[in-house]
């Protein structure tokens, strides 16, 4: 695992970087994973248009099983696993860095990233942030909100704890974390807050209809459809990342196991 070493020198390329990060040869399994969780993304974003939009099917629960919209569906389902995997190749990583004695600051950095990624994984599969927002609507005493009221509650949660985990990730340096893709990831997510955020307005779309003529449920359904995949590729690229600074960091280790103890060392 030796291999990612050498990539930094690339990164005055741009695009074309990005592009050598994935279809280098050494990064073959990187690009399998991508690409397998990018198919099956795109894949869900069809069968919810085939499926439920168009009604291929005349079931109403088959429909729902691939409305991408909804949390008790198959792209929910991916995305709370998909989290999960992340949340994993964190906590093994910050195992490696305290097993190398690494600097304790960078130890917390990775606990805190592990603990956040852990929190949404549970957060997407029971729906925290959607009831919490719930529960300050019914409770706000009456203050008018613009949007969804969890975006009033956990919204500066999760700026602030995007803004450390972005810094902290940025200070790896380009060899550990590619900086390029730790972008895209960021602004997938953020796009897909914003668009979160449209949705809950009361006229959040109004502009759009008004332009294209379409009815607002069509387009509130497929800027949910994007919203979804946004997240989606985010968390795929955030895997990636993951597991490449995992191999990068593994690779600059010996890990021996003996009677049962590990022992983890710097290579010399």
């Amino acid at each position: 695992m030796k291999q990612s070493v050498a990539l930094s020198d690339q990164g005055r390329n741009g695009l074309l970087s990005s592009a050598v990060f994935l279809l280098d040869w050494r990064h073959r399994p990187l690009l399998i994973i991508f690409l397998g969780c990018l198919s099956i993304e795109i894949a869900l974003v069809i069968l919810d248009l085939s499926i439920n939009w168009y009604k291929w099917s005349e079931t109403s629960a088959i429909r729902r099983l691939f409305n991408i919209t909804r949390e008790d569906g198959l792209a929910s389902l991916f995305a709370v696993l998909q989290t999960v995997a992340v949340a994993s190749v964190l906590w093994l990583t910050w195992f490696l860095t305290r097993a190398a004695k690494a600097e304790k600051r960078n130890q917390t950095g990775w606990l805190i990233v592990a603990l956040f990624l852990s929190y949404i994984a549970i957060d997407d599969g029971a729906m925290v942030h959607e009831r919490i927002g719930t529960a300050f609507q019914q409770n706000n005493g009456g203050i008018s909100l613009v949007s969804y009221g969890w975006q009033y509650v956990m919204g500066p949660i999760f700026a602030l704890m995007g803004i450390i985990m972005f810094g902290f990730l940025w200070r790896q340096g380009n060899n550990a974390i590619r900086r390029d893709w730790l972008v895209i990831a960021f602004a997938c997510m953020g796009t897909a807050i914003l668009l979160d955020f449209f949705e809950g307005m009361e006229n959040g779309y109004q502009v759009l209809v008004n332009m294209t003529g379409w009815r607002t449920k069509t387009i509130t359904h497929f800027a949910k459809s994007f919203e979804e995949f946004l997240e989606m590729l985010g968390m795929s690229i955030f895997l990636v990342l993951f597991l490449h600074h995992f191999g990068y960091l593994a690779g600059r280790l010996e890990i021996r196991i003996v009677g049962g103890k590990i022992s983890v060392t710097k290579n010399k």
